[in-house]
């Protein structure tokens, strides 16, 4: 996702991000809000960068640490919850990204928000200095599954073949099925426990 968010964002971005050096310190990241965020993003694109990224995980160019988890047990003050930490570096460019990614916070539909959250941050690979937060609350995340869907459609499966299977039909095979659309039409059959869902998600497919 770094290398499209350059594409995306580009020198516009990065002129936003060069403000002065305050005394003794970094200047301030740029914050990117949800909206900027999806508006700025097409699956296309994150098809393309998804690319370029596996191609550098499999000559050995990316360092991905594991990730970090922190759960959040129930209580009056709480949870309950889980927070996902990821990033990764992509040797020799300048910039490296951190995602924190906040999951399964199911209460929070009482309180009428949805059940998670998440930040991408690109820092200065120079100086280490963030340069960006970006508010993507999944979006992001669930652009860059529906890829990664795509880029192991347009390598591993037959292309004469036009039959693709989606087990779910959640957020993730709706991302899935319009990343796969971008490589090559095909006809689609779609299963979940919940047989309203499978109808739904046939149904926005079309």
């Amino acid at each position: 996702m770094l290398s499209l968010w350059r594409r995306q964002m580009g020198s516009k971005a990065c002129r936003l991000m060069s403000t002065s050096t305050p005394s003794g310190g970094f200047p301030p990241p740029r914050l990117f809000d949800y909206a900027t965020v999806t508006s700025s993003l097409n699956v296309g694109d994150a098809i393309e960068a998804v690319e370029d990224a596996f191609g550098a995980l499999a000559r050995g160019g990316v360092d991905v640490p594991l990730p970090m988890h922190i759960g959040i047990e129930e209580s009056a003050v709480a949870g309950p919850g889980d927070c996902h930490i990821k990033g990764g570096y992509v040797s020799g460019t300048p910039t490296f990204t951190v995602k924190l990614a906040c999951v399964s916070f199911y209460k929070n539909a009482e309180r009428g928000l949805p059940p998670g959250s998440g930040i991408f941050i690109v820092v200065n690979a120079v100086t280490g200095a963030p340069l960006g937060v970006f508010q993507e609350n999944r979006f992001m995340t669930d652009l860059r599954t529906g890829a990664a869907g795509a880029v192991a459609m347009k390598h591993c499966s037959i292309p004469s073949q036009d039959n693709v299977g989606f087990i779910g039909c959640g957020a993730i095979a709706k991302n899935m099925a319009r990343a796969a659309a971008a490589i090559r039409p095909y006809k689609g059959l779609a299963y979940a426990l919940d047989e309203d869902m499978a109808i739904t998600f046939a149904e926005e497919m079309q």
